[in-house]
């Protein structure tokens, strides 16, 4: 066979293309499982094969059934997972629901068809086929996705699992977006990786039912389940518990994170401190406030900061609001904004990275965004600096929590400030979220982060969440970055790329 095709038995074999198909065949009819793009047909043909009698589909992503159309363009049927059939054939009715676009805080299902495929049989757990010369078993196996089947072929005297992406090669994995899943009550944003635990218990019950093979969506095929799935588990482990070590989510919920790992643990907890006498602080809005009673607002969430402005401003307690500094563009920091600037018609400030999303948020698909438009009067730059009362204030591009996120070092009354949004809390980074876009490597990302950290060395940082600010030392940020760096080289064994962040950003197209 060519290079493209993969031999498994008198009656099967693999195409590989966008993803791997299976192919059961005789004479000039076959079986597929998955379609990829749906460039099988062409090889379908130079094989003799004329007509493609049905498509079992592994899980509902786009990839695995884009080419559908055209792979049974002359009849044929289609079959899924029961439980993912409405992701096949009512996907106008997820992309036009606006709990998919705007203010995401769940990202299962993602990577969804845009296109409907009609399903004309759906498979649960233990459902069988038969189908020529082979004898198909469905097994519900969840963890890349929610609803994922696999397809256990008994052929040939063989019994080959076709798997989907729950793994690509031996110890290794597709992506790690894909395992952002909710739990303990929160929900899949705060779970990156949460799922982990789910791909391995499927994939050991693949291997209890004693196939010899697996065959991946992606990758190549496993003849060694059990050494796969072995050193997979392990790999997996040791990520995320490199994950928890600096998890920001200790200081927000460390129970929850306890009943993930027991054994886990923060590298660093940096000691809070005093609020100076000069900051409020109102749900996510941190507010400087000079000596003449003049406000610099960071970020507006709610309306509540508003009413609580406007009651400072009827007592006297402060005389005026000079700005509006945005930290980033999550919903629970901009929502309020066009009200804000209703009420108190003050400029808004924004650093680059920043004023791009929230002044046109049309353009972008994020989570947690809101679909206001906010004009932004003042775009600054990385490292720009500008003197407001008595303070001089600069400008960081910050992309911890997100790629899309500054910082603003303060100073002028004492200690040097620093608000980091919500990039940071006293046990280390918020990096729970994938769909955040936290790239990992040396000089980008958290890596970045911290290293600006090391070389500003404020005296406090201010979380928009946390109500005290708090100090890391340089031995905090030091072990925060060693464990990045550990963190990247565990991502290469575990990932099929040369740059982790290939397995780490949803948005990257992989070569």
């Amino acid at each position: 066979m060519s290079a493209t095709l993969t031999a498994i038995s008198q009656h099967l074999f693999i195409y590989r293309g966008a993803v791997n198909v299976g192919v059961i065949y005789r004479g000039e009819e076959a079986l597929l499982i998955d379609v990829g793009d749906g460039s099988v047909v062409d090889t379908l043909n130079e094989c003799g094969i004329r007509w493609v009698d049905g498509v079992l589909f592994t899980h509902h992503h786009h990839d695995q059934a884009a080419g559908t159309s055209r792979v049974l363009a002359g009849g044929g049927w289609t079959g899924a997972p029961e439980a993912e059939r409405a992701l096949f054939e009512e996907v106008n009715a997820y992309w036009s629901d606006s709990k998919n676009r705007w203010h995401v805080y769940h990202f299962r299902p993602h990577n969804v068809l845009t296109e409907p495929v009609p399903i004309h049989r759906t498979f649960m757990d233990g459902d069988t086929l038969r189908w020529a010369p082979a004898r198909i078993t469905a097994l519900h196996t969840p963890g890349h996705t929610d609803g994922s089947m696999t397809y256990l072929v008994d052929v040939d005297g063989q019994r080959i699992a076709f798997c989907g992406d729950l793994i690509y090669d031996e110890g290794k994995i597709l992506d790690l977006y894909s395992l952002q899943k909710g739990f303990g009550g929160l929900t899949d944003y705060h779970g990156f990786m949460s799922a982990w635990r789910e791909v391995v218990a499927s994939l050991r019950r693949i291997e209890a039912s004693g196939a010899t093979v697996l065959v991946p969506s992606h990758g190549n095929v496993i003849r060694d389940p059990k050494g796969a799935i072995d050193l997979l588990e392990a790999r997996l482990q040791a990520v995320y518990e490199n994950y928890l070590s600096t998890s920001a989510l200790w200081h927000y919920f460390p129970t929850l994170l306890q009943e993930q790992s027991p054994t886990a643990k923060p590298v660093a907890v940096a000691p809070s401190l005093p609020v100076p006498p000069f900051l409020r602080h109102v749900g996510t809005s941190w507010m400087v406030q000079s000596a003449s009673g003049r406000l610099l607002v960071m970020d507006c969430g709610s309306e509540e900061v508003i009413h609580q402005i406007e009651g400072w401003l009827a007592s006297g307690e402060i005389e005026a609001v000079d700005a509006l500094w945005i930290t980033h563009y999550h919903d629970d920091h901009v929502d309020a904004i066009p009200q804000f600037r209703q009420r108190f018609g003050c400029p808004v400030i924004a650093e680059e990275s920043v004023a791009q999303v929230v002044s046109n948020p049309d353009a972008w698909r994020l989570p947690c965004l809101s679909s206001w438009a906010i004009p932004v009067d003042r775009v600054v730059k990385h490292g720009e600096s500008w003197r407001w009362q008595e303070f001089t204030l600069t400008a960081y591009h910050f992309p911890g929590q997100s790629l899309y996120h500054s910082g603003l070092l303060v100073e002028g009354r004492g200690p040097r400030l620093f608000f980091c949004g919500d990039s940071l809390t006293p046990t280390g980074l918020d990096d729970y979220c994938a769909f955040n876009r936290n790239l990992l490597g040396e000089g980008v990302g958290y890596d970045f982060c911290l290293q600006l950290l090391h070389e500003l060395q404020p005296d406090m940082l201010f979380n928009c969440h946390v109500d005290a600010p708090f100090a890391p030392s340089s031995a905090d940020l030091k072990k925060w970055r060693e464990m990045l760096q550990q963190r990247v080289t565990l991502l290469k064994q575990l990932l099929p790329y040369a740059d982790p962040n290939d397995g780490l950003d949803p948005y990257r197209t992989r070569g």
